[in-house]
């Protein structure tokens, strides 16, 4: 981004509301018809911080071997293990451990708990879960609401009939729903779920249908929730789902995986479908392979350009297979194309690729603001910005590149008869190229990302957006704690507000 003189700023009306530091923020301009909103829905690592299955362990971490008397380790090899992820015995002198509630912040969940196992063999709960009795098949735990991760030990286990089947609910009858009733609230208003991080997309190795998650499977929350599920949520709270198919899958998977949403997805909803996640960033996996393929095709002797070819080629080849499958229903079938929100030639020359205007129904770019503060070469300088400064920058950022980049894209959209949708956006303060470990830096953007203002420029970033043409606009994304990784939750933790989940909850009620 490039910096004008404090002088010229001062002089432009549109960002004065920022110079006083006001907490409240910046008068609103009088808002276009309200658009839509989609959410991105974080991903369910055992580190996540928010609790989407009424099943509490849904995001347990692997077993572990764990030696008495040794240092914590996650090396020690397995002992064999079922194929649902359990292991068969416990090996001399040592115990299986695996963290089934992780996250610290448990205040939200009742204090008891009940474990539910299948199969013979005793546990126990150290960290942040202490054992109160045993029953055939069942522990009733205390979750002592510590930082410490509620963990369940494998004292001992039958190789005939292991312990396996864990769940944790609240103490009582196991609830009706697969999903925690404060998730599904979160929800309400949304117009599309995508399910890129809960699928595990970014550098996914899933190839074949039999690599995907399946229900029942333990302690492997980085291969993605299973499709079941998926489905599940969707037709519970009446939203369409928007899937990202693996870079690396094969026309068996999308066909399988097609056929099941045909068969289980409430026909009242549509489908949006995308092939990856930004195959246009070289920090994916993904990337690398398009590029390699494209060239080898003969794309282009280009390789960022095959790499954009190969892209709209595979994606246009798997919208038209769940078109084929959905067949006269297949006007359900959204076919997305994505591109860099900052480079246009990317979205043209993924748009006018040969079959892509017979299959997309939209053109889709993630028109993040922010992102140029946590460049390297900024991060000292920044580091010692007052808030007001970092609103500041903010706030003109929004109101001129942003804003042109968003207008850009729209006419782009425009011209190839598609819609413009957002599949990604929000603030993107984070430091990266070595400036994450600056922690001022880090402490700067935590700040500013949990102030009043920040709500108000979500407000003003998305309307300028619904100004523009955009249609959908997923924000990203559902919960997560800051770190010096980004600040990317609208929601920190349960339980607790957040300027920019306020933001959302006015543009949808507006």
């Amino acid at each position: 981004m490039n910096r004008r003189t404090l002088l010229q700023l001062l002089s432009s009306a549109a960002f004065t509301p920022f110079l006083s530091g006001s907490s409240n923020g910046p008068a609103l301009a009088a808002a276009p018809s309200p658009g839509r909103l989609a959410l991105n829905i974080s991903g369910m690592s055992y580190w996540a911080a928010e609790q989407a299955f009424s099943n509490l362990a849904h995001n347990a971490a692997r077993w572990r071997v764990q030696i008495e008397d040794a240092p914590f380790t996650w090396d020690t090899p397995l002992p064999p293990m079922t194929e649902d992820g359990y292991p068969t015995r416990v090996p001399k002198g040592s115990v299986m451990d695996s963290f089934l509630i992780f996250t610290e912040h448990r205040k939200n969940l009742p204090v008891e708990l009940s474990v539910h196992y299948d199969g013979k063999g005793r546990m126990t709960y150290v960290g942040g879960g202490e054992l109160e009795a045993r029953f055939p098949g069942r522990d009733h735990v205390r979750n002592l609401r510590k930082p410490d991760a509620f963990t369940g030990r494998i004292l001992e286990t039958d190789p005939a009939d292991p312990i396996r089947n864990i769940r944790v609910y609240e103490r009582g009858p196991i609830p009706k729903s697969r999903f925690r009733e404060p998730f599904l609230q979160r929800l309400k208003g949304m117009s599309a779920l995508r399910f890129m991080d809960w699928m595990g997309t970014n550098n996914s190795q899933v190839r074949s249908w039999n690599d995907r998650p399946r229900p029942g499977q333990f302690g492997r929350s980085d291969l993605g929730v299973p499709l079941e599920y998926m489905i599940e949520l969707s037709n519970e709270v009446k939203v369409d789902p928007w899937f990202n198919m693996p870079h690396l899958a094969d026309d068996d998977y999308v066909q399988r995986f097609a056929e099941q949403v045909r068969k289980d997805l409430d026909p009242s909803l549509n489908v949006h479908v995308e092939y990856s996640n930004e195959v246009w960033n070289m920090m994916f996996d993904q990337a690398d392979y398009a590029g390699k393929q494209g060239l080898a095709l003969g794309f282009s002797t280009d390789g960022y350009q095959a790499q954009l070819r190969y892209y709209a080629h595979r994606a246009t080849q798997i919208i038209s297979r769940w078109e084929d499958v959905f067949g006269a229903d297949k006007h359900r079938i959204i076919g997305v194309y994505c591109a860099q929100a900052a480079n246009d030639w990317t979205s043209t020359t993924i748009m006018s690729w040969n079959g892509v205007r017979e299959h997309a129904d939209v053109l889709a770019i993630a028109p993040y603001f922010g992102g140029g503060l946590g460049a390297p070469e900024r991060a000292e300088e920044v580091s010692t910005w007052p808030l007001s400064r970092i609103f500041f920058e903010l706030a003109k950022e929004i109101e001129t590149e942003n804003k042109r980049s968003i207008e850009t894209q729209a006419e782009i959209a425009r011209e190839h008869g598609v819609k413009l949708y957002a599949y990604e956006g929000g603030q993107h303060l984070v430091g990266f190229g070595g400036a994450e470990n600056n922690e001022k830096l880090t402490n700067l953007f935590i700040a500013a990302n949990r102030d009043p203002r920040m709500g108000d420029l979500y407000i003003r970033h998305i309307r300028n957006w619904w100004a523009a043409g955009g249609d959908l606009y997923a924000v990203f994304a559902s919960m997560g704690e800051p770190s010096k990784w980004g600040s990317w939750g609208l929601l920190e933790i349960e339980g607790a507000s957040h300027p920019k989940w306020q933001a959302v909850q006015r543009l949808l009620k507006s």
